[in-house]
This record gives structure tokens, C-alpha cells and sequence, in this order.
């Protein structure tokens, strides 16, 4: 029911920047558009990176061959470390809460229509975030079996739930402040310029340090309460 929810929210949240345009006669902002577009991203990848894990797996069990299955391990691992790169852009959204869309516009839109629609972008961005980590606790619940989650097993999800946020904040600062995008990494000499040249203004360091924390504070809150009544809190 709670995805079913998050879907729901996600096309609330992108039909109301479509609608924007033809209810108050104004210019469609793009970028949002494509921000919604990245946010969504981190979850296909995620599903076709598991699905080819247990197609591979599936195909080369059967064969016995150890080294294709090998391989299928090495599908998944890039696999999580592209995900895990591009998950930023998720929750990357709650950055869209500045309402720097109405200074493009020709016609004064009412507040409360960018409130309610910002809001929402901002939560299903959240959101999205909070079903992609859980897309991968629960595979490896299922893996597992859920009748012999152990104490450890628990404390290992709450533990990587809370560093993969931390990486989420420093990602979107990343992105915003920065202007990092995902494939910069392919030209890292480029992007370690950038990060120095950022950091050697006055007050970015402590500018840094409070938004990862305060960020990562609020992802993390979210998550638990997300999955407040769920398997992993039982």
C-alpha cells in the first residue's frame, strides 16, 4: 500500500508542473521535469541490476560454472555502485523547495499552488529514496528468510540505512552547490578541481558540515518513520 502510495504522490508531483503551464499561462520549467526524471532513475536501475543478478544466476546455476557465476556477482556489484552513484538525485528534489521556478515567470502564479506542488516534488523525491534502500533490504530479507532475520541482521539495515543517507546529503550538496552531476565521475581530475576550488572559500567547510548533518538528520527520520510498522522494526 505504502508504494502504491509513493507512485501515486510521484504522479501527483509531476502533474502538477504540467498543469502549471496551461492553468496560469506560463512557460514550462524543464529543469524540474528532468530533476523528476532523475529521481525515478535510481529505481529502474536498481530493478534491471537485481533482475539480471537472478537471470544470470538462474541461467549459470544451472550450468555449474563457477566463473559465470562469478560474473553474475560482478553484474550486481557495478550494478549497486551505479545505483548507489545516481541515488542522490532522488532526494536531490527537496532542493526544488527554494521556488527559484517563479523567477522564470512572465505571470505571478499563486503561492499556494508552488507550495502544495514543490512539496510534493520535494516528498516523492524523499520518498523514492526511502524505497530504493528498502528495494534492497527486503531482496535481501527475501534472500535470507524472513523467519531467521536475526538482531544483527536488523542493526545491519538500520546501519547502512543511516550511512547511505549521510552519502545521499553529501551527494546533493554535491549537486548543489557544486553543480556535480552524476557522469562527472567520468572526469574525475576535473571534478577534484571543482571540490578544491569550492572548499578553499571562506565558511564553505562549516557551510558543508551543517548541511550533510541536518540533512542526513531529516533523511534518516524519514526512513524510520517510513518503516515504523514494517518487518524491519519487528
Amino acid at each position: 500500500m505504502k508504494l502504491i502510495m509513493v507512485i501515486i504522490l510521484n504522479l501527483f508531483a509531476f502533474l502538477t508542473i504540467k498543469l502549471r503551464p496551461k492553468l496560469f499561462n506560463v512557460k514550462l520549467f524543464k529543469p524540474m521535469i528532468w530533476n523528476f526524471k532523475l529521481s525515478i532513475l535510481p529505481a529502474i536501475i536498481l530493478l534491471v541490476d537485481l533482475s539480471t543478478f537472478l537471470a544470470f544466476r538462474a541461467i549459470f546455476g544451472m550450468r555449474g560454472n563457477i566463473f559465470l557465476d562469478i560474473i553474475s556477482v560482478i553484474v550486481l556489484i557495478v550494478g549497486f555502485m551505479l545505483w548507489l552513484l545516481v541515488l542522490p538525485n532522488s532526494s536531490y528534489l527537496i532542493t526544488e523547495l527554494n521556488l527559484t521556478h517563479r523567477s522564470q515567470d512572465e505571470v505571478e502564479v499563486p503561492l499556494w499552488y508552488d507550495i502544495v506542488s514543490v512539496m510534493a516534488f520535494a516528498l516523492s523525491g524523499i520518498l523514492n529514496t526511502v524505497i530504493n534502500i528498502n528495494i534492497i533490504q527486503y531482496t535481501y530479507i527475501i534472500a535470507l528468510d524472513p523467519d531467521v532475520i536475526r538482531a544483527q541482521d536488523k542493526l545491519f539495515f538500520y546501519v547502512s540505512a543511516i550511512i547511505i543517507n549521510i552519502l545521499i546529503s553529501v551527494g546533493v550538496y554535491l549537486g548543489r552547490y557544486i553543480r556535480f552531476n552524476s557522469w562527472d565521475v567520468l572526469k574525475p581530475i576535473s571534478f577534484i578541481k571543482m571540490i578544491l576550488s569550492h572548499f578553499k572559500e571562506k565558511g564553505m567547510i562549516k557551510n558543508f558540515i551543517l548541511f550533510v548533518l541536518f540533512h542526513s538528520l531529516f533523511f534518516i527520520i524519514i526512513y524510520f518513520l517510513f518503516n515504523a510498522d514494517s518487518i524491519l522494526f519487528r
